[in-house]
């Protein structure tokens, strides 16, 4: 009996009492999850790591070189920057950047939430209207720049509807008073509807009983838009915001096809600079530069939207 007693107390003794054995078996089924996940998610790191990071942080030490693509890279500390900013093509380029940026940006969100609102209103056919109208951001970049190219020709089809209303012939991208504006225009045209489906979406999430009590307590359109709608679609109004400052900020093949950049500088960006200094004159050192302050200058932006909508939630909330 005694041999017997003391065999099982060895049995479990060796043994894990229960608790222990299930945060044995419950730790190691979260080690697994852990590892599944980074498993999982190891490539897309991996990706942006070489691919996003990777370059933006050899772009910021090659901003301090002389290189021409053919020799070692040479430190030159700070004089890429300072030709920058005595560089008259470099800032009329950062000049018509930030214009094109603030102008695209905010023509962009206004168009696309009046297009969503009326959209919303559910009037007869509005959803095939949306359909119609965001087939313009299906097609290929090259091709609407060349269609609007030919629209916009002194002889082309706006001159023409424009001139019953005794519009004389127009230069749009051949003079410099009108060309920028053209292409803010057509930046509209091809990203609004895009943006339209997402202020779409901001609006149907708003629930239509704020809507209903404001007009219990005789608030007119004009005070429930303000009062209701742009309160709750705050949220909506920053990712359009940054994301469409951000798409401007990049924008390449528009102006370089619609214009070239000109007429003089007149619609050169940053990022065509970036492209001609590096590639048509090999000065990878200055065309790394530009591109820091171009992404300097959308980091600024992007913290103080941020902080601008931290600041008007607190206000609201």
């Amino acid at each position: 009996m005694t041999d017997s007693v003391g065999h099982g107390g060895l049995a479990g003794a060796g043994a894990y009492p229960r608790p222990a054995r299930r945060r044995f078996w419950r730790l190691h089924f979260q080690r697994r999850i852990t590892l599944w996940g980074i498993a999982f998610v190891a490539p897309t790191l991996l990706f942006f790591l070489v691919f996003k990071f990777g370059p933006m942080v050899w772009a910021i030490e090659l901003s301090f070189t002389s290189y021409d693509m053919v020799s070692t890279p040479t430190f030159v500390g700070l004089d890429n920057y300072r030709k920058l900013a005595g560089d008259p093509v470099f800032l009329a380029s950062l000049a018509n950047t930030l214009v094109y940026i603030a102008g695209s940006t905010a023509l962009i969100t206004v168009v696309s939430l009046a297009l969503a609102m009326a959209i919303n209103s559910r009037v007869p056919g509005a959803r095939y209207c949306m359909m119609a109208m965001f087939l313009t951001n299906l097609m290929p970049i090259i091709a609407v720049c060349l269609v609007w190219r030919f629209l916009l020709h002194p002889f082309g089809l706006m001159t023409q509807l424009l001139a019953p209303f005794g519009v004389d012939r127009v230069d749009w991208l051949t003079d410099s008073r009108t060309a920028m504006p053209a292409i803010i225009a057509v930046t509209t045209w091809r990203f609004a509807p895009y943006f339209m489906v997402v202020f779409l979406a901001g609006l149907l999430a708003i629930p239509r009983d704020y809507y209903e009590a404001a007009e219990i307590d005789g608030a007119t359109v004009r005070h429930r838009f303000v009062h209701v709608t742009l309160p709750l679609l705050m949220p909506t109004i920053f990712f359009v915001v940054v994301i469409s400052a951000l798409l401007s900020a990049r924008i390449f093949l528009m102006p370089y096809i619609m214009t070239g950049g000109g007429p003089g500088n007149a619609t050169r960006v940053l990022s065509m600079l970036i492209y001609e200094t590096g590639f048509s004159y090999l000065k990878m050192g200055e065309a790394a530069a530009i591109s820091v302050v171009l992404f300097a200058i959308m980091l600024v932006f992007t913290m103080g939207q941020m902080r601008l909508f931290m600041r008007g939630e607190r206000v609201h909330g």
